[in-house]
């Protein structure tokens, strides 16, 4: 008769393996699961087809003494596609104009180049939007300048949208 080998472990390679396994499952990051938060510069809003979008960038450019660039940005993504943290979705509104003294009005003509609308989905692809017109005023003062923007429509691929909103320019770092 042939004697059995047991196999056995020593208290030490037991120690070891234990340890071992201890420290990789603590190693394991946790996170906690996404609440639902996005992100909103709280300057301003936009009514885009009846949905209120949150506000991503309210920035203006001065170009001369009278003459500003402001660019909008709103997440065009639904509540759904927020949680489920889908690729970015935005309108990017940029008007240009001369300003008139401390209140300007504007009615803006279809295809009227002042007003730019462009959906720009990740990773950067840009599609034109094509205004149909609007209705906005823009008051300024030295530390702000405030867009109203009574009415505007804009079609797409048979699409058309109806807007409105108000966007707060803050002058002040």
């Amino acid at each position: 008769m042939t004697p059995m080998n047991v196999f056995r472990f020593s208290p030490a390679a037991l120690l070891s393996m234990t340890g071992l396994a201890l420290i990789t499952l603590s190693g394991c990051t946790k996170f906690a699961p996404y609440d639902g938060e996005t992100f909103d510069c709280e300057c301003g809003n936009l009514t885009w087809s009846g949905r209120d979008l949150g506000m991503r960038m309210a920035e203006v450019e001065s170009l001369n003494e009278t003459t500003y660039r402001y660019h909008v940005i709103a997440d065009l993504r639904n509540l759904e596609e927020q949680e489920n943290r889908e690729e970015p979705r935005d309108i990017v509104l940029t008007l240009t104009t001369e300003l008139n003294g401390g209140t300007t009005s504007l009615s803006l003509a279809a295809g009227d180049a002042t007003l730019d609308l462009q959906e720009v989905d990740s990773p950067g692809t840009g599609i034109d939007w094509s205004m149909d017109g609007a209705e906005l005023s823009i008051t300024a003062t030295p530390e702000t300048h405030v867009i109203t923007l009574t009415s505007l429509s804009a079609t797409r691929g048979g699409n058309t949208v109806n807007a409105s909103g108000e966007f707060i320019f803050d002058l002040v770092d």
